[in-house]
């Protein structure tokens, strides 16, 4: 349903107000004047960004004064500008055992949890900081980050909406498409559990078809749906795909099949009504789980996806324009133009590992491979323990003859995330050009559910006809055959009556 643009890591959240906060809060307290000395040159200290001194100096006051929170207050915000962010959430932990609607130390807590890794529980702390503080957007964007990182993607999109209305820069609007985009996958995927095969989950698959430039796949599916639910919508949205394909007549006889149809009553606004007057965040917001109510939460969803990412064009020398053109670029298989994309948000924030992340995969697809393995290999270096970039790695030198060099990397994509059954078809792939077949073969029929188009079957039935299983490998032959047949159907062109 969406284009995946893949994070890198985590962004350090600014928290420049929760700081100030957290100054005023020490310096307010009354001391004798040797600890007022102490309190000043610790504040030196930290705007000196010298933090190892600042650090000692308040563990030296909060001893001195342990019933003045202020000072474990200034102790934590220290531990969490040092980066000692282990430090900092259990010091900033204490302060709020005792006074847990204390909106600063929720901020600064959120934010180390965030660079510790741990958005689910940065998530929580920052939803109560920013009750607590709902003027300070610099919360509300540390809980749109900790939200999105941790796949609360309702609550990231109602964090980067405040945002956005707040007069919102590029990577607001960037992160709320993403949201939405999100929130629409997830619909579509409930949908497909739910109903699989329903009309309503034919329609949604022919858009994506549709945006795929795959007009021939999308009328197919199109028409499976119309045979099992006639829709006034579904056939004006036939008859422009003949008129695409220059066939008057037909788009004729689907525009007349559909005024023959009612139009929705409204009279008790549901989904589809919200969906037809624009009210979007309406449509998708509509109660249930059905499979009507699920298709236009989809549709809903993508469509306020749509409307954030064109407020990008405001920000034409943006990364994430620049970044959102490359997505659209790659969505249509228009790789050459979507790695230009890239390379041009990369110009713009060199370095950035979400960015070269997407490079690397946009490469592969555009079978650039050389390119794309000198451009991921640093990253799977960085990250090790990222599978993707492991199987992007792995899949580069694949294309590229390498068989021995790729097994490494995909056995590593396979352990680190087992369920990615591309990576298993690649590792099965490569064991199989290495003459090791019967380790090729689990990992192959891992791989069995992912095949669309009857290479991984193919695939197996090598491997196993060479270990002289014959009968499995004939049965693997046929069912690739009937896959690859399925394949070719469904990608054909409108052809006239």
């Amino acid at each position: 349903m969406k284009a995946i643009r893949m994070a890198g890591p985590p962004r350090a959240p600014a928290l420049a107000t929760a700081l100030v906060l957290a100054m005023a809060a020490a310096g307010g307290a009354q001391t004798p004047e040797a600890l007022a000395e102490k309190s000043r040159e610790a504040k030196r200290m930290l705007a000196a960004n010298r933090f190892d001194d600042a650090i000692r100096l308040y563990r030296e006051l909060a001893a001195a004064q342990p019933s003045n929170p202020g000072w474990k207050l200034s102790l934590g915000a220290a531990q969490h500008m040092a980066g000692r962010d282990r430090e900092a959430v259990a010091t900033l932990g204490d302060l709020l055992r005792i006074r847990p609607d204390h909106g600063p130390a929720l901020a600064m807590a959120g934010g180390s949890y965030i660079r510790l890794g741990q958005p689910a529980r940065a998530a929580g702390l920052l939803e109560r900081a920013a009750r607590l503080m709902p003027g300070d957007l610099e919360v509300t964007r540390m809980l749109a980050d900790a939200a999105s990182l941790s796949g609360r993607h309702a609550v990231a999109a109602a964090a980067l909406r405040k945002l956005t209305a707040a007069g919102g820069d590029a990577p607001a609007w960037a992160q709320l498409g993403r949201a939405y985009e999100a929130l629409s996958e997830n619909a579509f995927t409930t949908l497909e559990q739910l109903a699989p095969g329903s009309p309503y989950w034919l329609a949604l698959v022919a858009e994506t078809r549709l945006k795929q430039g795959r007009s021939g796949a999308a009328l197919s599916l199109l028409k499976e749906a119309l045979a099992k639910r006639d829709r006034r919508d579904w056939r004006e949205a036939a008859a422009a795909l003949y008129d695409q394909a220059g066939q008057a007549e037909r788009a004729a006889a689907e525009r007349a099949a559909a005024a023959r149809l009612p139009v929705p009553s409204c009279a008790v606004p549901g989904a589809e009504c919200h969906f037809h007057a624009k009210r979007y965040l309406d449509a998708a917001a509509a109660p249930g789980q059905t499979a009507d109510v699920l298709y236009w939460r989809a549709k809903a969803y993508n469509e306020l996806a749509r409307e954030a990412f064109a407020q990008l064009s405001r920000f034409p020398d943006s990364a994430d324009w620049h970044a959102f053109l490359a997505g659209l670029h790659r969505n249509r298989a228009r790789y050459d133009e979507s790695v230009a994309e890239w390379r041009a948000a990369l110009t713009i924030q060199p370095g950035d590992a979400g960015l070269e992340r997407e490079l690397a995969g946009t490469l592969l697809a555009a079978r650039r491979y050389e390119e794309a393995e000198a451009v991921v290999r640093p990253l799977a270096r960085r990250f090790p323990a990222d599978g993707e970039l492991q199987w992007i790695l792995g899949e580069s030198l694949m294309a590229q003859q390498k068989h021995a060099e790729a097994i490494p990397p995909l056995k590593e994509a396979v352990r680190l995330d087992p369920a990615r059954l591309a990576a298993k078809a690649s590792l099965g792939r490569a064991l199989q050009a290495a003459g090791s077949h019967a380790e090729a073969v689990p990992h192959l029929r891992a791989a069995l559910p992912a095949d669309r188009d009857g290479a991984i079957h193919f695939q197996l039935s090598r491997s196993l006809a060479a270990l002289g299983r014959a009968a499995e490998a004939a049965a693997m032959a046929r069912k690739s055959q009937d896959l690859r047949t399925a394949a070719a159907a469904g990608t054909g062109e409108i052809t006239p009556p």
